[in-house]
Protein backbone atom coordinates (compact mmCIF):
# COMPACT_ATOMS: atom_id res chain seq x y z
CA UNK A 1 0.00 0.00 0.00
CA UNK A 2 1.39 3.27 -0.98
CA UNK A 3 1.07 6.15 1.45
CA UNK A 4 1.32 9.76 -0.12
CA UNK A 5 2.60 12.24 2.26
CA UNK A 6 1.79 16.28 1.06
CA UNK A 7 4.18 19.21 2.22
CA UNK A 8 3.26 22.36 1.57
CA UNK A 9 5.42 25.33 2.29
CA UNK A 10 6.13 28.74 1.94
CA UNK A 11 9.60 30.81 3.31
CA UNK A 12 9.70 28.44 6.14
CA UNK A 13 12.67 26.96 5.82
CA UNK A 14 13.88 25.60 9.38
CA UNK A 15 10.11 24.31 9.81
CA UNK A 16 10.73 22.36 6.00
CA UNK A 17 13.65 20.57 6.92
CA UNK A 18 11.98 19.32 10.23
CA UNK A 19 9.21 18.19 8.21
CA UNK A 20 10.69 16.33 5.59
CA UNK A 21 13.27 14.50 7.36
CA UNK A 22 10.60 13.07 9.94
CA UNK A 23 8.91 11.96 6.28
CA UNK A 24 12.32 10.36 4.90
CA UNK A 25 13.67 9.20 7.82
CA UNK A 26 10.32 7.02 8.18
CA UNK A 27 10.95 2.77 7.70
CA UNK A 28 8.07 2.19 5.73
CA UNK A 29 9.15 1.83 1.69
CA UNK A 30 5.94 2.83 -0.09
CA UNK A 31 5.79 6.77 0.46
CA UNK A 32 5.18 8.97 -2.23
CA UNK A 33 6.23 12.20 -0.90
CA UNK A 34 5.21 15.67 -2.48
CA UNK A 35 6.27 18.63 -1.71
CA UNK A 36 4.56 22.16 -3.14
CA UNK A 37 6.37 25.28 -2.15
CA UNK A 38 4.77 28.93 -2.81
CA UNK A 39 7.54 30.26 -4.52
CA UNK A 40 9.80 30.70 -1.35
CA UNK A 41 13.15 33.18 -1.18
CA UNK A 42 14.60 32.05 1.97
CA UNK A 43 16.21 28.98 1.21
CA UNK A 44 13.53 26.59 1.22
CA UNK A 45 13.79 25.60 -2.36
CA UNK A 46 17.76 24.24 -1.67
CA UNK A 47 16.46 22.33 1.35
CA UNK A 48 13.90 20.39 -1.60
CA UNK A 49 16.78 20.06 -3.73
CA UNK A 50 19.33 18.81 -1.64
CA UNK A 51 16.71 16.07 -1.31
CA UNK A 52 14.72 16.17 -4.57
CA UNK A 53 16.31 12.29 -5.46
CA UNK A 54 13.77 11.24 -2.57
CA UNK A 55 10.82 13.30 -3.51
CA UNK A 56 8.23 11.43 -5.88
CA UNK A 57 7.44 15.43 -7.14
CA UNK A 58 8.39 19.29 -5.94
CA UNK A 59 7.38 22.27 -7.40
CA UNK A 60 8.42 25.87 -6.56
CA UNK A 61 6.54 28.36 -8.03
CA UNK A 62 3.47 30.97 -6.63
CA UNK A 63 0.29 30.06 -5.42
CA UNK A 64 -3.11 31.39 -4.34
CA UNK A 65 -2.22 30.35 -0.68
CA UNK A 66 -2.30 27.27 1.40
CA UNK A 67 -5.53 25.07 -0.05
CA UNK A 68 -4.50 25.70 -3.51
CA UNK A 69 -1.46 24.41 -3.03
CA UNK A 70 -3.02 21.29 -1.63
CA UNK A 71 -5.07 21.20 -4.00
CA UNK A 72 -2.42 21.09 -6.21
CA UNK A 73 -0.67 17.66 -4.40
CA UNK A 74 -3.71 16.14 -4.54
CA UNK A 75 -3.55 16.55 -8.07
CA UNK A 76 -0.06 14.70 -8.35
CA UNK A 77 -0.72 12.10 -5.52
CA UNK A 78 -1.85 8.22 -6.34
CA UNK A 79 -1.01 6.61 -3.35
CA UNK A 80 -3.79 4.74 -1.26
CA UNK A 81 -4.13 7.23 1.20
CA UNK A 82 -2.69 10.86 1.64
CA UNK A 83 -1.50 12.64 4.37
CA UNK A 84 -1.40 16.62 4.52
CA UNK A 85 1.88 17.32 6.87
CA UNK A 86 2.60 20.92 6.18
CA UNK A 87 6.43 22.38 6.65
CA UNK A 88 6.53 23.45 10.64
CA UNK A 89 4.78 19.70 11.62
CA UNK A 90 6.70 16.69 11.81
CA UNK A 91 5.79 13.04 12.33
CA UNK A 92 6.56 11.68 15.90
CA UNK A 93 8.94 9.02 15.49
CA UNK A 94 10.32 6.81 12.28
CA UNK A 95 7.44 4.46 12.51
CA UNK A 96 4.56 6.50 11.98
CA UNK A 97 3.75 5.46 8.58
CA UNK A 98 4.61 1.55 8.96
CA UNK A 99 2.30 1.70 12.33
CA UNK A 100 -1.00 3.57 9.84
CA UNK A 101 -0.67 0.51 8.02
CA UNK A 102 -0.62 -1.88 10.75
CA UNK A 103 -3.89 -1.01 11.48
CA UNK A 104 -4.65 -1.73 7.37
CA UNK A 105 -7.11 0.47 7.04
CA UNK A 106 -10.43 0.42 4.58
CA UNK A 107 -12.02 3.33 5.77
CA UNK A 108 -12.45 7.00 3.88
CA UNK A 109 -10.82 8.51 6.51
CA UNK A 110 -8.49 6.65 9.33
CA UNK A 111 -7.12 9.19 11.80
CA UNK A 112 -5.57 9.64 15.32
CA UNK A 113 -4.15 12.29 17.23
CA UNK A 114 -1.88 14.86 17.28
CA UNK A 115 0.76 16.59 19.89
CA UNK A 116 -0.03 20.03 20.47
CA UNK A 117 2.12 22.99 22.36
CA UNK A 118 1.25 23.14 25.90
CA UNK A 119 3.21 25.28 28.31
CA UNK A 120 7.13 24.42 27.51
CA UNK A 121 6.05 20.73 26.35
CA UNK A 122 3.54 18.71 24.25
CA UNK A 123 0.30 17.09 25.67
CA UNK A 124 -2.16 14.73 23.19
CA UNK A 125 -4.89 16.08 21.24
CA UNK A 126 -7.86 13.38 21.86
CA UNK A 127 -9.40 13.62 18.56
CA UNK A 128 -13.28 12.57 18.51
CA UNK A 129 -13.61 8.56 18.60
CA UNK A 130 -16.57 8.58 15.93
CA UNK A 131 -17.41 10.96 13.57
CA UNK A 132 -21.11 11.85 12.62
CA UNK A 133 -23.06 14.83 11.63
CA UNK A 134 -23.03 16.06 15.27
CA UNK A 135 -19.10 15.67 15.69
CA UNK A 136 -17.72 16.66 12.51
CA UNK A 137 -19.92 20.20 12.91
CA UNK A 138 -18.46 20.96 16.32
CA UNK A 139 -15.20 18.95 16.71
CA UNK A 140 -12.32 20.25 14.37
CA UNK A 141 -9.93 16.97 13.56
CA UNK A 142 -6.45 18.01 12.97
CA UNK A 143 -5.63 17.20 9.73
CA UNK A 144 -1.97 16.56 10.30
CA UNK A 145 -3.43 13.14 11.68
CA UNK A 146 -5.89 12.49 9.18
CA UNK A 147 -5.76 9.87 6.48
CA UNK A 148 -7.50 10.36 3.17
CA UNK A 149 -8.61 7.71 1.32
CA UNK A 150 -7.52 8.17 -2.50
CA UNK A 151 -10.50 7.81 -4.03
CA UNK A 152 -12.56 10.56 -2.42
CA UNK A 153 -10.53 12.78 -4.54
CA UNK A 154 -10.87 10.65 -7.64
CA UNK A 155 -14.70 11.68 -6.84
CA UNK A 156 -13.64 15.14 -7.20
CA UNK A 157 -13.40 16.09 -3.75
CA UNK A 158 -10.95 19.46 -3.26
CA UNK A 159 -10.22 22.15 -0.75
CA UNK A 160 -12.83 24.96 -1.03
CA UNK A 161 -10.19 27.88 -1.96
CA UNK A 162 -12.35 30.78 -0.90
CA UNK A 163 -11.72 30.17 2.63
CA UNK A 164 -8.50 31.26 4.57
CA UNK A 165 -8.16 29.27 7.42
CA UNK A 166 -10.91 26.63 7.91
CA UNK A 167 -11.02 24.42 4.19
CA UNK A 168 -9.56 21.54 5.93
CA UNK A 169 -12.52 21.11 8.18
CA UNK A 170 -15.04 21.99 6.16
CA UNK A 171 -13.60 19.03 3.66
CA UNK A 172 -13.75 16.47 6.43
CA UNK A 173 -17.52 17.61 6.68
CA UNK A 174 -18.17 17.36 3.05
CA UNK A 175 -16.81 13.96 3.27
CA UNK A 176 -18.57 12.77 5.77
CA UNK A 177 -22.30 13.91 5.52
CA UNK A 178 -22.28 14.58 1.84
CA UNK A 179 -20.27 12.15 0.25
CA UNK A 180 -21.11 9.45 3.24
CA UNK A 181 -17.93 8.93 3.68
CA UNK A 182 -16.57 6.08 6.23
CA UNK A 183 -13.83 6.73 9.04
CA UNK A 184 -12.19 5.36 11.76
CA UNK A 185 -10.17 6.91 14.83
CA UNK A 186 -7.18 4.43 15.68
CA UNK A 187 -5.15 4.97 18.48
CA UNK A 188 -1.73 6.48 17.22
CA UNK A 189 0.24 9.69 17.70
CA UNK A 190 1.10 10.72 14.32
CA UNK A 191 2.20 14.05 14.80
CA UNK A 192 4.00 16.83 16.76
CA UNK A 193 1.65 20.11 15.61
CA UNK A 194 3.84 23.09 16.35
CA UNK A 195 2.27 26.10 14.85
CA UNK A 196 -0.96 26.85 13.86
CA UNK A 197 -0.55 29.46 11.64
CA UNK A 198 -3.31 31.46 10.07
CA UNK A 199 -5.34 28.59 11.37
CA UNK A 200 -4.85 30.47 15.20
CA UNK A 201 -6.74 33.79 13.76
CA UNK A 202 -9.94 32.87 15.64
CA UNK A 203 -12.18 35.33 14.77
CA UNK A 204 -11.70 34.62 11.12
CA UNK A 205 -12.07 31.11 11.42
CA UNK A 206 -15.60 32.17 13.30
CA UNK A 207 -16.84 34.42 10.59
CA UNK A 208 -15.87 31.37 7.85
CA UNK A 209 -17.28 28.65 9.72
CA UNK A 210 -20.77 30.55 9.96
CA UNK A 211 -20.25 31.64 7.14
CA UNK A 212 -20.12 27.14 5.82
CA UNK A 213 -23.16 26.75 7.79
CA UNK A 214 -25.06 29.58 6.38
CA UNK A 215 -24.31 28.65 3.03
CA UNK A 216 -24.90 24.47 3.44
CA UNK A 217 -27.40 24.11 5.91
CA UNK A 218 -31.03 25.04 6.86
CA UNK A 219 -32.14 27.71 9.37
CA UNK A 220 -33.98 24.84 11.32
CA UNK A 221 -30.91 22.41 11.19
CA UNK A 222 -28.47 25.38 12.21
CA UNK A 223 -31.63 25.69 15.19
CA UNK A 224 -31.24 22.44 16.36
CA UNK A 225 -27.49 22.19 15.88
CA UNK A 226 -27.04 25.32 18.42
CA UNK A 227 -29.09 22.84 20.79
CA UNK A 228 -26.78 20.32 20.21
CA UNK A 229 -23.62 22.26 21.25
CA UNK A 230 -25.29 22.95 24.06
CA UNK A 231 -26.12 19.56 25.23
CA UNK A 232 -22.94 18.30 24.09
CA UNK A 233 -20.71 21.18 26.07
CA UNK A 234 -22.80 19.89 28.91
CA UNK A 235 -22.28 16.33 28.48
CA UNK A 236 -18.54 16.71 27.94
CA UNK A 237 -18.33 18.82 31.70
CA UNK A 238 -20.45 15.76 33.40
CA UNK A 239 -17.76 13.31 31.72
CA UNK A 240 -14.72 15.53 33.31
CA UNK A 241 -15.96 15.28 37.13
CA UNK A 242 -13.72 13.20 39.01
CA UNK A 243 -16.68 10.99 40.27
CA UNK A 244 -17.78 10.16 36.35
CA UNK A 245 -14.33 9.31 35.73
CA UNK A 246 -13.96 6.97 38.45
CA UNK A 247 -16.96 5.04 37.73
CA UNK A 248 -16.09 4.83 33.99
CA UNK A 249 -12.94 3.47 35.50
CA UNK A 250 -14.80 1.32 37.10
CA UNK A 251 -17.20 0.03 34.41
CA UNK A 252 -14.26 -0.66 32.24
CA UNK A 253 -12.80 -2.58 34.89
CA UNK A 254 -15.75 -5.11 35.68
CA UNK A 255 -16.40 -5.45 31.96
CA UNK A 256 -12.68 -6.39 31.45
CA UNK A 257 -12.40 -8.93 34.10
CA UNK A 258 -15.78 -10.20 32.63
CA UNK A 259 -14.02 -11.15 29.62
CA UNK A 260 -11.20 -12.45 31.16
CA UNK A 261 -13.62 -15.49 32.65
CA UNK A 262 -15.15 -15.98 29.59
CA UNK A 263 -11.89 -16.69 27.69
Amino acid sequence: MTISIITINYNNDEGLKKTMTSVLEQTYDLIEYIVIDGGSTDGSVEVIEQNNDQLAYSVSEPDKGIYHAMNKGIEKATGAYLLFLNSGDWLVHSKVIENFVAFKPVEDIVYGDPLVRSGKGWSRKYMPTTLNIGTVLVNTLAHQAEFYKQSLFQDGLRYDTSYKCSSDRNLTIQAIIFKNASSRYIDLVVCYFENPGISSDFELRHQERKRYLRENFDPYFLKLLKEYKKQNKAYNKLRGHRIVKIALWLQKRKESLLLKKRI
